[in-house]
């Protein structure tokens, strides 16, 4: 949340001015002008300095009688270094004026320290690598699916013995074969996968 800078207006008399000597914010800010009494013109402006940082919301504001009016004061930049300058605050087109020295800090860059486990400055163990003929043992189904391999088995037994009893002459029994050993195929391939 931003810094504010309360400034008190009309406390004493018309036009008075109650604001700090100075003002220190470490990036944007605001100027509470609070009014206590009738209403009154604000000017606020900002030295050479300052302006290279910073800019005003408003410069000429008008506070109306027992409220308060809020203007912002944006870093665009926030300064390597410390930058200073003053803030000139003025009422009744220049009868009364104030001025707040303003500093602009730099932004603090924080030290962020992450801690290491020592297991990670040790490799890993490599695992060994597998032949393809290992890999594709291990890719066979296991002893849980010999039932559907050997039913997958028996499906093509008995497809190729309708090949030899009706003949391979007819097309629709060679269709149906087909079919019967593409399916048993395709599900050897799936289980296996």
């Amino acid at each position: 949340m931003p810094a504010s800078l309360p400034v008190e207006l009309n406390r004493g008399r018309l036009h008075a001015i109650e604001a700090p000597v100075e003002f220190t914010s470490d990036g944007s800010f605001y100027v509470d002008l609070s009014n206590h009494g009738e209403g009154v013109h604000v000017h606020l402006h900002l030295d050479d300095a300052l302006s290279r940082v910073a800019r005003l919301g408003e410069s000429n504001v008008f506070v109306a009688g027992d409220t308060t009016s809020r203007i912002d004061i944006v870093v665009d930049d926030r300064p390597s270094t410390a930058v200073s300058g003053r803030l000139k605050v003025s009422t009744g087109y220049g009868a009364e004026t104030t001025n707040v020295d303003v500093t602009i800090e730099p932004l603090e860059e924080e030290t962020q320290q992450v801690a290491v486990d020592e297991s990670l400055s040790k490799p890993k163990p490599r695992e060994p690598q597998q032949s393809a003929v290992s890999k594709g043992l291990t890719a066979l189904p296991g002893p849980d699916a010999l039932p559907f391999v050997l039913f997958v088995l028996l499906a093509v037994v008995i497809a190729a013995g309708a090949v030899y009893f009706v003949g391979a002459s007819s097309p629709a029994v060679l269709v149906g074969v087909g079919v019967v050993i593409g399916g048993a195929v395709a599900a050897l391939v799936y289980s296996i996968r």
